[in-house]
């Protein structure tokens, strides 16, 4: 009643939250602002309510303490004589003053330092993605709460943030990339806000893991922002000749793979490679993948047998990076598809658009987003699923696809009905459409590695269950994050070292340590290719294990 009564007297409504707990009906009043509250009236509420705490025998601190909003009226919370002691703990510890300053005992009152001025926010700038669940990009900053999650070390589970895990500088979490963010989009005042040095050195060691999009108590996505930024830069004339070299990628290796022989031979010249990386901004230290002999018709082939699935039909999508460099694995998966009694329409001439969307070429990446639905989307019906090879390429359904086009041309089933391999044959495992007598049961010892953006966008749990099938195989996951190549990145001549000492944290000595009979396993292209440069070891997708697991 207290409360209501102050709340009236500044022209204010309460209403209340109810929710019913062991047995009793609980009320939490809240304000409900009919009319804006000037800086004037939002102090003298503050200190109303403060007041009203206090009358009530109560505590104004939230579950993370005092901070700085509350900070003020501590001293009339706890009274002088106690604050007097906590005054002089500080001085005792901290006699500079150089830990957290402007809280608790020093504390800044609570309607001044603001982060913005009276003026009111800063205009959303205006950009290619949509940031629209987010409020805009400049909101996607604001949702950083400081947590400082994201300065787990590489022992910690999950991915975010690898490049801090080498480094262990404050730039390179995803904390310090969204004050900089913040800080250049409120403060910038050239025409294209995103053009700054400072964003683009905060931004630069972004491996677009994608962790952060899961991991991030905020959900604060790094690589979505880098994305739009290499678009902006790109706009203002700051692009350079490695991002377009990668970025641009899928229509040269798409001629590469047709010149299969000339191109391989070249590439196996140390003049015609030397020349390559110059050209391209490769380090020297990093191998060059061979063009694969891909094979595969895109049209419809028949199951072996049948099975009992609801799932007439699948779209099976070989991206870009699968049909150039490893077309034995889309063999592989066609064969053990229709072993297990699938209908498979060969989907292989389409491009992810993963290269595109990763270094900011978002309006070509848009026309291949386009593409993309205007020919999957007649192919799905409740009994046709869409499964994808490569991890980074099949989940941009989930992801990014949907971000780049109107409403009105996305269409939700490409998302909702798309899997990545391991996730439908999970799926389907689990539902008893295929069974272990399917597969060997010889022994074997699987060391398996995960693609980031499986465990960011989809299921992490999917590559061991498929692994876990065959009776007597014993799939081990090796605890890594990021492997440290993540696409394009290792690659880079300025980033080859960091990429390598990424791999060195945990995932290389796990595969070092592993004997000649165990299988290493990881799903990602680049990740292979990692832990090949790396280890010398040959990894293998789930897909060819399970595939040479049948009976």
């Amino acid at each position: 009643a207290d409360f209501e009564a102050l709340m009236e007297g500044f022209g204010q409504q309460v209403v209340y939250y109810a929710h019913v707990g062991a047995g009793e009906l609980h009320l939490r009043p809240i304000l409900n602002l009919k009319t804006p509250v000037g800086r004037r009236d939002f102090r003298a509420i503050t200190t109303a309510v403060a007041g009203l705490v206090k009358k009530y025998n109560g505590s104004l601190s939230g579950e993370h303490g005092d901070g700085i909003v509350r900070a003020e009226f501590l001293k009339r919370q706890v009274g002088p004589e106690v604050f007097e002691f906590l005054k002089e703990i500080k001085q005792a510890y901290d006699p500079h003053n150089i830990l957290n300053p402007g809280k608790i005992t020093d504390a800044w009152p609570m309607d001044e330092s603001l982060r913005y001025s009276e003026k009111g926010e800063v205009a959303e700038p205006e950009t290619f993605i949509n940031f629209k669940k987010q409020g805009g990009i400049l909101h996607l900053a604001e949702n950083c709460n400081g947590s400082g999650d994201c300065r787990k070390t590489e022992f910690a589970v999950g991915t975010m943030c690898p490049s801090y895990h080498a480094t262990t500088d404050e730039k390179d979490t995803t904390r310090a990339r969204a004050n900089a963010l913040r800080e250049v989009l409120t403060h910038n005042e050239t025409v294209n806000r995103f053009d700054s040095e400072i964003l683009k050195d905060a931004l630069s060691l972004c491996l677009g893991c994608k962790g952060c999009s899961s991991e991030c108590p905020s959900n604060v996505d790094m690589a979505l922002v880098k994305s739009e930024f290499e678009y902006q830069a790109r706009k203002a004339g700051k692009g350079n000749r490695t991002d377009k070299f990668f970025g641009k990628s899928s229509g040269a290796n798409a001629w590469g793979r047709k010149l299969r022989p000339i191109s391989n031979w070249l590439i196996g010249q140390k003049w015609a490679a030397a020349l390559l990386r110059k050209q391209a901004g490769i380090h020297p230290d990093r191998s060059l993948p061979k063009y694969s002999n891909y094979t595969l018709k895109s049209k419809v082939y028949l199951p072996v047998k049948q099975n009992n699935s609801k799932i007439e039909k699948v779209v099976l999508f070989v991206d870009e990076f699968t049909r150039d460099f490893d077309g034995t694995i889309a063999n592989d998966a066609l064969k053990l598809l229709l072993q297990l009694g699938y209908q498979v329409e060969v989907c292989g001439h389409l491009d992810s658009a993963r290269a595109m969307i990763s270094k900011g070429f978002l309006e070509e990446a848009r026309q291949a987003v386009l593409n993309n639905i205007d020919q999957l989307r007649p192919k799905l019906t409740e009994r046709t699923v869409l499964v994808g090879i490569e991890p980074s390429a099949i989940l941009g359904f989930r992801d990014e696809y949907k971000l780049l086009v109107s409403e009105e041309q996305w269409d939700p089933k490409l998302e909702k009905q798309s899997f990545l391999f391991e996730e439908f044959i999970q799926q389907e495992w689990k539902q008893g459409h295929i069974k272990p007598e399917q597969f060997t049961e010889a022994p074997l010892e699987l060391k398996v590695h995960k693609h980031c953006h499986q465990k960011a966008l989809g299921r992490p749990s999917a590559s061991f269950d498929m692994l876990n099938i065959p009776t007597n195989y014993t799939p081990k996951l090796i605890p890594s994050g990021c492997c440290g190549m993540a696409g394009s990145f290792g690659f880079e001549q300025d980033k080859f070292e960091l990429s390598m000492k990424i791999g060195e944290l945990r995932l290389f000595p796990a595969v070092r340590k592993a004997t000649s009979e165990v299988e290493i396993v990881a799903n990602g292209t680049s990740c292979r290719h990692q832990i090949l440069d790396g280890t010398g070891r040959i990894a293998k997708h789930p897909i060819t294990i399970l595939k040479e697991a049948l009976r």
